[in-house]
C-alpha cells in the first residue's frame, strides 16, 4: 500500500492534520506553565511539527524518486542563506520578558524560529511537493500544500468562529513562492530559512511585537539582496546543465 501515491499522500495529511488539530485546540492548558520557562516554551513550541516529522519518516522513503535534502549541492550557499536572518536578529536583539539579554534571546529565538521552520519545510517541500513534482503537477503541487498549509495552522490562526479566510490565498501565494524557490535549489533548509523570515517578521509574536520597524525593516532587505542574487545564481547553473536530449544539434 505504500507504494499508492494517493495512499502515502493520504496517510500523511491524516497524521499531520489531526496532530496538529489535537495539539493547537488542547496548547492552552499549558499556556501558564509555558510563558514561565523560555526552555521548556521552545521545547513544547516544536510538538506541532512532529506529526509532520512522523508522516514523513512514514511515507518519503516509499518516494520513487526524492531530489530534494537537508543542505542541497551548494553547503556554502545554503550556510550563508540561513545566517542572514540569524545575524541580523542577534545584531539587533530582541527585547523580551524572560530577562535574557536581548542579542542573546535574539540569537537563541531565531534559531528556535528557524529549527521550527525546517521540521514544518521537511514534511511541506521535503515529501509532499516531491509527490507531484514526480507527476509533473507542480502548479496544482502548490495550490495544494498552499491549502493543507491552511488546514494545519487553522485552528492557531483562527479567533473565536472567525476562520481568517484571508490567509487563505497568502499562504497559497506564500507556498508558489518558496515552491519555485524548493525546484530552483532543491534544498529544504533554504525553505526553511524563507519560511522563517514569514514568521519572524509577522507571525511569531515573540519576535514581530518586540523588535522596532528599523529592524524589521532592515532585516527584510538584507535578506533579499543577499538571497536573491543567490537563487538567479543557481537558477542560471541549473539551465546550463541540460539532458542530453536537449542539447542542439550543429
Amino acid at each position: 500500500m505504500m507504494n499508492n501515491r494517493k495512499f502515502r499522500i493520504g496517510l500523511f495529511l491524516t497524521i499531520s492534520l489531526i496532530w496538529s488539530l489535537i495539539w493547537f485546540s488542547q496548547k492552552h492548558l499549558l499556556s501558564d506553565f509555558i510563558s514561565r520557562n523560555l526552555p521548556v516554551s521552545i521545547l513544547i513550541g516544536l510538538i506541532p511539527t512532529f506529526g509532520i516529522l512522523l508522516g514523513v519518516l512514514i511515507t518519503r522513503n516509499k518516494l520513487p524518486k526524492r531530489q530534494m535534502s537537508l543542505m542541497g549541492a551548494n553547503f556554502y550557499m545554503t550556510l550563508l542563506f540561513v545566517s542572514v536572518p540569524i545575524i541580523c536578529l542577534t545584531l539587533f536583539g530582541v527585547d523580551n520578558s524572560f530577562n535574557i539579554q536581548p542579542n542573546l534571546f535574539g540569537l537563541m529565538i531565531s534559531m528556535f524560529t528557524m529549527v521550527y521552520a525546517l521540521f514544518e519545510e521537511i514534511g511541506w517541500r521535503g515529501y509532499l511537493q516531491e509527490e507531484f513534482m514526480e507527476k509533473s503537477q507542480k502548479w496544482f503541487g502548490y495550490v495544494f500544500i498552499g491549502f493543507i498549509w491552511y488546514l494545519w495552522h487553522w485552528y492557531f490562526l483562527r479567533e473565536g468562529n472567525n476562520p481568517k479566510l484571508i490567509m487563505l490565498p497568502i499562504l497559497i501565494a506564500s507556498s508558489i513562492g518558496i515552491g519555485e524557490i524548493a525546484r530552483i535549489t532543491k534544498t529544504i533548509l533554504i525553505c526553511a530559512a524563507v519560511h522563517s523570515l514569514v514568521n519572524m517578521m509577522i507571525i511569531y509574536s515573540l519576535i514581530a511585537n518586540n523588535i522596532t520597524e528599523n529592524a524589521r525593516l532592515t532585516t527584510l532587505i538584507a535578506c533579499l539582496i543577499i538571497w536573491i542574487p543567490l537563487i538567479i545564481i543557481k537558477n542560471r547553473n541549473n539551465n546550463k546543465i541540460l539532458p542530453p536530449t536537449t542539447a542542439k544539434i550543429a
